[in-house]
């Protein structure tokens, strides 16, 4: 325990309090109020291996230099993909095995060396129909017809979760995964369409409506996710949860009961903006995983002002480069013109004509790689995990102020977090630029400039830091 310990200083206290009396008396009304307790703010998305061309590769030293640079820049948490285990029954194991036992085992020790969270890929609903464990009373149905992801080379149903059979495999096999490896939590990818309980329960399948569903209430669904949320507490760990239903703006609708830790949002989503529009009021936390396949260029400088002012943050994409390596067995057959997952072979060309090109490191990101993407990150990263620190106050969307000296127009948001600094985000959702002027300077950490007037072009987002004496 005496790792824990800290040693509390007088002079940071009272600035805090002072601080926080500013705050009282500058923002008199907001959307959200949090304090940030146990919060992480920097999320790793790490690929380790190409599944299902080999199994993940034992960590050796790629690891070693990617997870100290990690420690040294306050990333806390990382998160393994769909690689880790064997869904696909390549080499013998399942969904819930990892696909080299040894370097899993490694992998998570590794991580722990370097004070990161592990947290591998598991799913509520996907599971593979040519699966030896399969069983067709699972599958979800709408008008009649499975529901399935069939693209790339998933064959995946979607599993019902009002089917207790199901339920029962599933919850058995995630409490195996926390008393055979030392992981610190699940992300959960949820494999779920609401369309399917447009239908009524087939009494053949065992199915049990317990719950209203519609088109906006998920209730069997966030029943299952709450099981697991208990599960992933009891061994005191950390629930990632994404869930299409929550983020896709033609068809989301807020959750009855908050059941995660971290929600992931973003994958085949276009339009960044609308996303912001549709996940801003969602209940903490948010982070994005941009989908550098269909979102334009354009957005990467967009990225953090459509997440910052709304205490949400990108997931970075990094570790081993993708190098397009492809399966060559005899159990998959690959469908071209996937968005599930982009097809290897375009990798493989680009690389092989361009071998200096920047890696990519995610089935999300782009072809080529982007360097700005990873240096964008460790940019705003730096002021960001500064700037959620363990008891920061946050003041998200603030509508009553004391701060503004002129108009407030209505796509201007402004976000405070208090602790020891007291920063104000302001960011401009308008499509024109325009002018804000603030009762007093406040300096922006980017630059260094002291000033009240400030400039703020389409999609710009400026951290600015108070200064002078306090009330």
């Amino acid at each position: 325990m005496k790792a824990l310990f800290k040693l509390w200083d007088f002079t940071i206290e009272r600035k805090r309090l002072e601080n926080l009396k500013d705050a009282r008396y500058l923002i008199r009304r907001c959307e959200r109020h949090t304090v940030l307790i146990d919060y992480i703010p920097g999320h790793v998305w790490y690929n380790w291996g190409e599944y299902p061309a080999e199994r993940c590769p034992m960590p050796d030293h790629q690891e070693e230099e990617n997870f100290r640079l990690y420690k040294e820049k306050g990333i806390g948490l990382l998160k393994i993909h769909e690689e880790w285990n064997d869904a696909l029954e390549i080499f013998g194991g399942d969904k819930f095995t990892p696909n080299n036992e040894e370097g899993f085992k490694k992998m998570i020790k590794l991580a722990h060396q370097y004070g990161l969270k592990f947290i591998p890929y598991i799913s509520s609903g996907y599971y593979d129909r040519r699966s030896k464990n399969f069983k067709p009373e699972w599958q979800s149905y709408y008008k009649g017809r499975v529901i399935a992801l069939e693209e790339g080379y998933f064959n995946y149903a979607l599993c019902s979760p009002r089917s207790p059979d199901w339920r029962v495999f599933l919850l058995n096999n995630i409490e195996r995964l926390f008393e055979k490896y030392e992981i610190d939590g699940l992300y959960n990818d949820v494999g779920y369409d609401p369309l399917a309980f447009l239908d009524p329960p087939d009494g053949k399948q065992g199915h049990i409506d317990a719950f209203e569903e519609s088109s906006s209430v998920h209730g069997a669904f966030e029943d299952l996710i709450q099981e697991i949320y208990t599960i992933v507490k009891r061994y005191r760990g950390i629930f990632t949860l994404h869930a299409w239903e929550y983020c896709n703006p033609d068809i989301s609708s807020p959750p009855q009961f908050k059941c995660w830790d971290y929600l992931y949002v973003g994958e085949g989503i276009r339009d960044m903006n609308l996303m912001r529009k549709t996940v801003r009021n969602l209940p903490e936390f948010v982070f994005y995983i941009p989908d550098w396949r269909v979102v334009p260029v354009e957005d990467q400088n967009k990225l953090y002002a459509l997440t910052i002012p709304y205490l949400q943050f990108p997931v970075l994409y990094h570790g081993r480069p993708i190098k397009g390596k492809m399966y060559e067995g005899t159990k998959l057959e690959y469908k071209k013109g996937s968005l599930a997952v982009p097809h290897p072979e375009i990798i493989k060309q680009h690389y092989s004509k361009n071998p200096e090109d920047f890696p990519v490191y995610s089935q999300w990101d782009s072809v080529p790689g982007r360097r700005e993407t990873l240096e964008n990150f460790f940019h705003y990263f730096e002021f960001y995990k500064e700037m959620t620190k363990p008891a920061t106050h946050v003041f998200i969307d603030i509508k009553d102020e004391n701060i503004v000296a002129g108009r407030k127009w209505p796509n201007l948001v402004l976000t405070a977090y208090v602790n020891d600094n007291f920063y104000l985000v302001v960011a401009n959702y308008f499509n024109e630029k325009d002018v804000l002027v603030l009762k007093e300077p406040w300096k922006d950490i980017e630059t260094g400039k002291i000033q009240s007037v400030w400039d703020l072009n389409p999609f710009e987002m400026k951290i600015l830091v108070k200064n002078g004496a306090t009330r």
